[in-house]
């Protein structure tokens, strides 16, 4: 090989290399969830906008910071976007995990060791991100906060992305195609999870962890205080959160006047759920009922407070209480099967004995 040849071999490959590690981290591909999604020049909500995204459209995510992902631009600098708008193609190199807390209470420290400083505490089956590992700790982001825990204390989760469903009846098919075969339908305001984006299709887990394809149309990506969709529409996700806490306590224990953690009777669990919110409700089932904004049973959203009379007859007593879903179902502490579980509200039992619902948020 001629001197020449080894010169221009070499320069090509470190080229290559500058290219690959300019930013000190692998090149992860993503694919944006969202539609005109909005890349920052920092990752905050009110930092200046450097461009938009289209639905669709392939990123490369090169590193993260918080709940946000930097991705390269065409002018080689970095810009940012939600990460909740954006699904990693290959998810164990994704840089943000999620994980749940499986201790009662759990201590986050400013550095990952047993003897740093305390600045803060979590309780069991609260959602965190994970950020960073070190050892046997992670760095995790709640509440626009960091810190460190241990990680024997935290479950890992798939990093999906939660979507609400726009339409009525809307169809989940088997494959990405408008003639796949229809394998389910989901009610308008049903909330699913979101594992990947085709050729304009929703790669989608519902009920019964059941997985399939919804067309663009029909969904919305949900992120933090807003609902990110190409009508640009914008809610309060309370209620997503409401009910991720709600399952994490599913199979707990039905114990009369017990309020949490590891047991509760109907209002105790509504309440220690809304408390988890920043929601503070009266303790008992009948003084919930008295609170909120009153709502009709063909309106009611994910989050609602729902009210029944099991004492027989049905004269307006409130009795019980749980939390709604979406898809028709609600999540409460069961006295007649004694614990946490969800139930439809068209059940044999609950139907004739539904009395009103309440909005908080």
């Amino acid at each position: 090989m001629s001197k020449f040849m080894k010169y221009f071999c070499l320069v090509l490959l470190c080229n290559l290399l500058m290219i690959s590690f300019s930013y000190g981290e692998e090149k992860i591909e993503g694919v944006v969830v969202g539609n005109n999604v909005n890349v920052r020049q920092e990752p905050k909500m009110e930092s200046a906008v450097l461009n938009t995204l289209k639905l669709g459209e392939y990123v490369h995510v090169v590193k993260n910071s918080g709940e946000w992902y930097g991705i390269t631009l065409n002018d080689g600098n970095i810009g940012w976007v939600h990460n909740k708008l954006v699904i990693t193609v290959d998810k164990e190199k994704d840089l943000i995990k999620k994980g749940v807390v499986t201790a009662d209470i759990l201590n986050i420290r400013d550095k990952p060791d047993v003897t740093a400083n305390n600045i803060g505490k979590i309780g069991k089956g609260i959602e965190v991100t994970i950020i960073d590992k070190k050892s046997a700790w992670y760095s995790i982001y709640i509440d626009n906060k960091e810190g460190w825990v241990h990680s024997d204390y935290i479950s890992i989760k798939n990093n999906y992305k939660t979507g609400k469903i726009t339409g009525s009846k809307v169809n989940v098919r088997k494959d990405p195609l408008q003639t796949g075969e229809i394998i389910d339908s989901l009610n308008l305001d049903s909330y699913v999870q979101v594992k990947g984006f085709k050729e304009d299709w929703y790669n989608i887990v519902a009920k019964e962890d059941q997985e399939g394809w919804v067309y663009k149309d029909y969904v919305t990506i949900i992120v933090e205080d807003t609902e990110m969709t190409s009508r640009g529409t914008s809610r309060s996700s309370l209620g997503v959160k409401a009910i991720a806490i709600a399952k994490s306590q599913l199979g707990k224990r039905y114990v009369y006047g017990a309020a949490g953690p590891n047991a509760f009777d109907c209002s105790g669990f509504t309440s220690y759920v809304y408390k988890k919110i920043g929601i503070k409700l009266p303790r008992t089932s009948r003084g919930q009922a008295t609170v909120g904004q009153k709502v009709s049973r063909s309106n009611l959203k994910i989050g609602d407070l729902v009210f029944f009379d099991t004492n027989g007859g049905n004269n307006g007593r409130i009795s019980h209480v749980g939390i709604y879903m979406g898809d028709g179902n609600f999540i409460h502490a069961s006295t007649g099967k004694r614990k946490i579980r969800i139930t439809s509200l068209n059940s044999s039992y609950y139907k004739g004995r539904y009395v009103t619902a309440r909005r908080f948020f």
